[in-house]
């Protein structure tokens, strides 16, 4: 009886040990979905930045094979002096690699001195191809980068 038993519940480790060993990796499953770092606040030494929303296809791409990314932002500033920031102190890469400054042709970019302890909202304007999907915004004031979001590209 002591045998059948122990043969039973080793029978029934095995059968679990099999069905765990196949079912679907969710990692990579999960891995494979773009990350969107949209209302992701990042600190840096005088801002707290917050990408609020993208949006795309803003007609005022004139090249066929270019979109229009529009990147609206919330700007806190945490230091006890005003500081300043705007749509130039932020590049986008695209999923192409390569790296877009801002639109200066928009006159919407948005660049302002901050108060201490004021919260300004803005939209930088980035040129980039109608194919793209992802990007990485950075925040790179004077070319040093202090922070990055990874955002999908909505459809049009």
């Amino acid at each position: 009886m002591k045998k059948k038993l122990g043969l039973l519940l080793t029978a029934s480790a095995l059968s679990l040990g099999l069905v765990a060993c196949g079912a679907p990796d969710t990692a990579t499953t999960t891995e494979q979905q773009p990350k969107n770092e949209i209302s992701k606040t990042v600190e840096t030494p005088a801002l707290d930045i917050q990408v609020t929303s993208v949006k795309s296809g803003y007609p005022e791409s004139y090249d066929k094979d270019k979109q229009m990314l529009i990147i609206k932002m919330k700007i806190k500033n945490i230091s006890k002096d005003e500081d300043g920031a705007g749509a130039a102190d932020f590049v986008v890469k695209a999923d192409d690699g390569k790296t877009y400054d801002v639109y200066g042709l928009e006159a919407k970019n948005f660049g302002t001195a901050i108060k201490a302890g004021q919260t300004i909202e803005g939209q930088g304007y980035y040129e980039i191809p109608k194919d793209t999907k992802k990007v990485t915004l950075y925040y790179e004031p004077a070319g040093k980068k202090q922070a990055e979001w990874q955002l999908t590209v909505p459809a049009k």
